[in-house]
């Protein structure tokens, strides 16, 4: 019994047990390493490669773009879909602060998504509580069901701000993840125009640029299960697995980066550790670590340490944006604030029915409900920005900046008469 109770016998214990944990996870690691598909054996459903897109005149964008109401935002695919804006031009900031868009907003009512999403089963509910209440007032109640409105009335001020507050937190979590990709925008086009500057290799130049276009895309996929891919199911019986179909797409984009048949090991390597579940854009960071270490001795330390303290800003992004997906609002203040709109939208109809009767209870209740639930459904989409963010947009952004840069980067020499 003493021996059990050894601190340094439960540490040898414990030290054994996780190296036979770690044998296994290595072990396992490796087949499935074996195991990779390739790009043969997949093929992509969503993705255009980007010459195709800019080549085919039936394909402006390789997003879907749905100009319902005169605005352009991805295609809603499903009644379930939140709104998903793209970026704003010139032409859509005119058209969001037109004098008539409450009109235009009003015609497309039905089409919103706060109203799809829940018209079944919220507002259906209260669509029955409501009906039931009137029946019931009418025909069989000898004194009426109802609630005190002056009491209601309070509750429903609380409401009111607790819904306001749903929100207000929500839009803070997406300020703040639009913030992490202005600052991973910038970082990646400071960093290339580095590499142009500085790398004297164009070997590793190359490389390095690639790496520049991967992150971005790594990222995608990082947050976003289907890589932005909104219309993509889970679920499909004549498909293959969707973690297949997942990386089906990811080796589509990442050939898009490696078009040029060079650095096919990077390639590989990013396509191994993406479908053995390892952190991709961890690892192209890495990989961009590893190349600016290759070029010590020929570029000053100064440009390398200036190189690896972008690197530090794109990691510190990145590691903020995890923190934004595996953190939502405390899970206990949102039970609670669903549980009271359910108890407030079912007694709404019975605070109603003295003031508005059989006619009014109905259509006030509803009115009312869709105002509050509506609210607290933005909320609920706003606290997973990485859903509704154009993450892909961003991303194609990017890959265009770079190759801009490095298809127009050219070295200012100074002329003769400049030099005297």
């Amino acid at each position: 019994m003493m021996l059990s109770r050894s601190p340094t016998l439960r540490l040898t214990v414990a030290s054994s047990r996780m190296q036979m944990i770690l044998r296994q996870t290595i072990s396992s690691t490796t087949v499935l390493a074996n195991a990779v598909p390739t790009e043969a054996d997949l093929k992509p459903t969503y993705y255009i490669p980007k010459k195709a897109a800019k080549f085919d005149e039936d394909v402006t964008s390789i997003l879907e773009k749905n100009r319902a109401g005169g605005e352009t935002r991805i295609n809603r695919v499903g009644r379930l879909c939140p709104t998903r804006e793209l970026n704003f031009t010139s032409d859509s900031w005119a058209l969001h602060k037109s004098n008539w868009r409450h009109f235009r907003h009003v015609k497309y009512l039905l089409r919103s998504a706060a109203i799809q999403r829940i018209a079944v089963p919220d507002l259906a509910w209260v669509s029955f509580v409501a009906s039931g209440v009137t029946c019931y007032n009418l025909y069989f109640a000898a004194e009426h069901a109802t609630v005190d409105a002056t009491g209601f009335a309070g509750a429903s001020t609380a409401i009111g701000l607790l819904a306001g507050f749903r929100v207000n937190a929500s839009y803070g979590r997406y300020d703040e993840c639009r913030k992490f990709w202005g600052e991973i925008n910038n970082t990646i086009r400071d960093v290339a125009c580095q590499a142009l500057m500085w790398m004297p290799d164009n070997t590793q130049k190359k490389r390095f640029l690639k790496l520049c276009k991967a992150f971005p895309m790594t990222l995608v996929f990082h947050l976003s299960g289907k890589g932005s891919h909104h219309d993509m199911k889970r679920k499909t019986p004549e498909n293959p697995p969707f973690a297949d179909r997942v990386h089906a797409e990811f080796l589509a984009e990442l050939r898009d980066i490696y078009s040029d048949g060079k650095d096919e090991v990077d390639f590989e390597r990013l396509s191994r550790v993406k479908y053995t579940g390892g952190n991709t854009p961890v690892e192209v960071l890495t990989m961009m670590r590893e190349t600016i270490a290759a070029c010590k001795g020929e570029i000053d330390a100064i440009y390398a340490t200036e190189m690896d303290k972008q690197c530090q800003r794109l990691c510190g992004a990145f590691g903020a944006s995890e923190r934004i997906l595996r953190t939502p609002l405390p899970t206990g203040f949102s039970r609670h604030a669903s549980r009271l709109l359910f108890i407030w939208t079912t007694l709404l109809p019975f605070a109603l029915y003295p003031s508005l009767g059989p006619w009014g209870t109905l259509p006030a209740s509803l009115f009312s409900s869709y105002a509050v639930l509506g609210i607290e459904d933005i909320g609920v989409q706003l606290e997973e920005p990485f859903d509704i963010l154009p993450m892909r947009q961003y991303s194609d952004g990017m890959f265009d900046v770079i190759d801009q840069m490095e298809r127009n980067y050219t070295p200012y020499v100074l002329g003769e008469e400049s030099q005297n």
